[in-house]
C-alpha cells in the first residue's frame, strides 16, 4: 500500500460526514476526539473537523490539520476499513510529537474494537 494520502483516502462530502457522525463510535483523548465507523471501502478514510470554537487562530487550526493528516498517512496501512472524523479539543498547547502520539493511540483504540 502506498504511503501517499490520496483524494480517495479523504472524506470530502457532507453526507459522508453525516453518516459517520450519526452511527460512529467516539473516542476522546486530551487533545483529540475521533468519531469512527466501519465503511465499505477497503481502505481507511480521514475527515477533519477542526472548529474555530476550539482554537481561534487559523495558524493553530492548520497545525492540528497537518499533524492529523501526517499521522493518518503514516498509520493508514494498519487501520483496515474505518471512516475517521478527527476533531481537536480545547486543551493547553502541546508539541506536534505529543499530538501525533496521542492521535495514533486513539486510531489504534478504534481499530482494535
Amino acid at each position: 500500500m502506498s504511503q501517499r494520502l490520496t483524494r480517495e483516502a479523504k472524506i470530502l462530502k457532507p453526507n459522508e460526514y453525516t453518516q459517520i457522525f450519526k452511527g460512529g463510535s467516539r473516542v476522546k483523548g486530551k487533545h483529540w476526539q475521533i468519531i469512527a465507523k466501519p465503511i465499505q471501502d477497503p481502505r481507511p478514510r480521514l475527515g477533519l473537523a477542526i472548529s474555530k470554537k476550539v482554537t481561534r487562530l487559523a495558524v493553530d487550526r492548520n497545525r492540528f490539520k497537518r499533524v492529523a493528516r501526517e499521522t493518518f498517512r503514516l498509520a493508514q496501512a494498519d487501520l483496515d476499513n474505518w471512516g475517521f472524523v478527527v476533531m481537536a479539543r480545547k486543551s493547553k498547547p502541546a508539541k506536534s510529537p505529543e499530538l501525533s502520539a496521542e492521535l495514533l493511540d486513539l486510531f489504534k483504540q478504534v481499530a482494535k474494537n
